[in-house]
This record gives C-alpha cells, sequence and structure tokens, in this order.
C-alpha cells in the first residue's frame, strides 16, 4: 500500500514538471505566426441572370369582337408605325354602318315633317285658330326630332369608327416579339394577339432576391451570355412588391450602349458590387484568419507580442477572402495562419 502511494506521488511529480517544462517551452519558443493588416474594402461582386427587354414593350389587341381574317405578320418581323398587322371579318361592321346610316335617313325626315307641322301650328296660332297646347306639342316634336338626328349621327360616327378598328395597326415602329392571332379565331376586345417591342432603348430585366433588396445598387455591369459584349447599366425600376410565389423583386438596368449589340431576349449577366447601405465599415482579409470555437466568429488581434481574440461580424465571402465588420481600425495586425493553435493571451513571434 505504502508503496502504490509512493508511486502515484512521484507520478504527479513528473507530470507537474512536464506542465512546467511545456509552459516554459511556449515562453522560450513562442509559435511564429504570418500576419496582415485589416484593409478597408468595398463589398464583394455579386451577380444576377436576366434577359434583354425592349424600354417599351406593347400589347396588341383589337377593340371590336369578331374573327380574324387575316394575318400579314410574323414574330420577330420589324414594322413601322401605322402598318396593318391582322384584320377582322368586316361584315358585321358594316351592316352597323349601313344601319346607321339608314337611322340617320329616318331621323332627318322625322325632324322635317316635325318642323313643317310647327310651322303650320305657328301660323294658325298666330290667328288664334288653334289652342296654345297644340302648338306647344307641336314645338315639343320639333325639338325631339332635331334631337334624334344628332344621335343618329353619333351612331353613325361610332360605326364608321368601328370600321377603321377592324383592322389592327402598329401603334409605333418596332419588333414583333409574339403574334399568337390567327386566321379563323374569334377573338374579344381587348384580347391580346400581338406583342410589339418599340424600336429605342433596351434593358436587362432581373429578379432580386429578398436579402439584396435593401440598398440595390443603382449602377452596374451587364455582359452578355457567351461572349465579350459588355456595357454599364442603370437602375431604372424596381417593383413595388416581390413576386408572391419567388418572393424577388422584379428590377430593370437601363443598358448604355447601342441596342443593335442587345438582341431582344438575349441572356445575360448583370455584376453589381454588394448593395449601398454595406460600404462603411466593411474590411477585408483572408478567410484563413476567421476562427470559430463555438462563441462566434473573430480573428486573433496582435498587441504586444500577445494575441487577443476579438469578434467581428462576416458579411460575405468570395474564394480566399472574406468581408467583416469589427470595432477594430484599419491597419490594425491579426493573425492570417495558425489560427486554430493559439490561445487567448498566448506570446507569439511575428515572422516578418
Amino acid at each position: 500500500m505504502r508503496r502504490a502511494l509512493f508511486s502515484l506521488l512521484g507520478l504527479a511529480l513528473l507530470a507537474g514538471c512536464g506542465n512546467e517544462s511545456a509552459s516554459q517551452s511556449n515562453v522560450d519558443n513562442p509559435p511564429k505566426v504570418r500576419v496582415v493588416q485589416l484593409q478597408p474594402a468595398s463589398p464583394p461582386e455579386w451577380t444576377l441572370s436576366g434577359n434583354v427587354q425592349a424600354r417599351h414593350q406593347v400589347e396588341l389587341g383589337f377593340r371590336l369582337a369578331g374573327e380574324i381574317n387575316q394575318r400579314r405578320v410574323q414574330a420577330g418581323q420589324r414594322v413601322d408605325a401605322d402598318d396593318v398587322l391582322l384584320t377582322l371579318d368586316p361584315r358585321d361592321v358594316t351592316q352597323q354602318l349601313a344601319s346607321a346610316r339608314a337611322a340617320l335617313t329616318a331621323a332627318r325626315l322625322q325632324a322635317q315633317n316635325a318642323e313643317s307641322s310647327r310651322q303650320r301650328l305657328q301660323s294658325l296660332r298666330e290667328r288664334d285658330l288653334v289652342p296654345v297646347q297644340n302648338y306647344d306639342d307641336a314645338v315639343t316634336a320639333a325639338d325631339a326630332a332635331q334631337q334624334s338626328v344628332r344621335s343618329a349621327q353619333a351612331q353613325l360616327a361610332q360605326a364608321e369608327t368601328a370600321l377603321e378598328y377592324v383592322e389592327l395597326r402598329a401603334p409605333t415602329d418596332g419588333v414583333l416579339i409574339e403574334v399568337s392571332g390567327e386566321v379563323g379565331q374569334v377573338v374579344a376586345p381587348g384580347q391580346v394577339v400581338a406583342v410589339l417591342a418599340s424600336e429605342g432603348e433596351h434593358e436587362v430585366e432581373v429578379f432580386v432576391p429578398e436579402r439584396r433588396r435593401r440598398g440595390l445598387p443603382e449602377q452596374g455591369q451587364v455582359v452578355l451570355f457567351g461572349g465579350q459584349q459588355r456595357a454599364p447599366a442603370s437602375l431604372r425600376e424596381v417593383a413595388g412588391a416581390a413576386d408572391p410565389m419567388t418572393r424577388s423583386w422584379r428590377a430593370r438596368f437601363a443598358i448604355e450602349d447601342d441596342p443593335a449589340n442587345w438582341p431582344l431576349g438575349s441572356s445575360v449577366t448583370l455584376q453589381l458590387n454588394g448593395n449601398g447601405d454595406e460600404r462603411d465599415g466593411m474590411q477585408q482579409l483572408p478567410l484563413s484568419a476567421l476562427i470559430d470555437k463555438g462563441q462566434g466568429t473573430g480573428v486573433w488581434h496582435v498587441r504586444d507580442g500577445k494575441v487577443e481574440f476579438v469578434s467581428v461580424e462576416l458579411v460575405s465571402t468570395r474564394k480566399e477572402l472574406a468581408w467583416i465588420r469589427s470595432g477594430l481600425p484599419a491597419g490594425t495586425p491579426v493573425v492570417a495562419l495558425g489560427v486554430h493553435l493559439l490561445e487567448a493571451g498566448q506570446a507569439v513571434e511575428v515572422l516578418p
């Protein structure tokens, strides 16, 4: 029993000597580390995929119901303003026009008859041969007949205008993106049968994720997919509400280049640099300088030959770089390699 106690005591003494030797070794030979200085950094670049759209794109439809009897254009065709694209069967409208003309002729004849009756009664009334009531009735009938003429004239004008609506014309110069109307198809008023992209400025349409919506940059670069074509782009509009399905915002960036270089419908990449509200206070450092031992992300700040743990906010990473926010000023030295081997307060040797 006594021999066992002496053995345990000896082991304890040896362990104590070992710890003291290790501690002394750490003091005499501190670990060598490389440091970097925190530098102010711009937010990282990020991209969105989109496609080229015309600044003005119009959905076209007839103002009348009817059956399409002519289709004069095809999708992708360039058209000039006032070109006829499709036409409706005009027979119904022609009959309505004939009816309106006949109604106007009848109204005029009734008005002439009513006016003649008024004039005859006026002559008899002046000689006191008819009651006043009879004359007043004649005056009222003549006025009503004139109003009927005006109504018939308005109906005729509507019928003449409707005859013009039988033809669907291009409202401006442009390219037809889509033509869905076909001969024999019966359409309702306002039903879309063609889509026209007006000539002029082109834009890129993208959908912005919810986390990127706030402070969306107003400037960027648009790159044509599969090519070297690129141009600056500026934010023109953002949808007022998120898409209920994707929870993303539709945004349009105007392409500041010749529209001929950007075919409609082309796939493009929009390159953006961070969010406008993320530029202040951001710093850049190697990704290897970050450490997380279960107490949050941080860095080892080297001060007076020793390291101390400083918590930071990780904003973004890309490849071998990280963007952070911290309470440390720019130029502060932090350990860049070997961060997992260090302890708070440990002495280190900074390599040149």
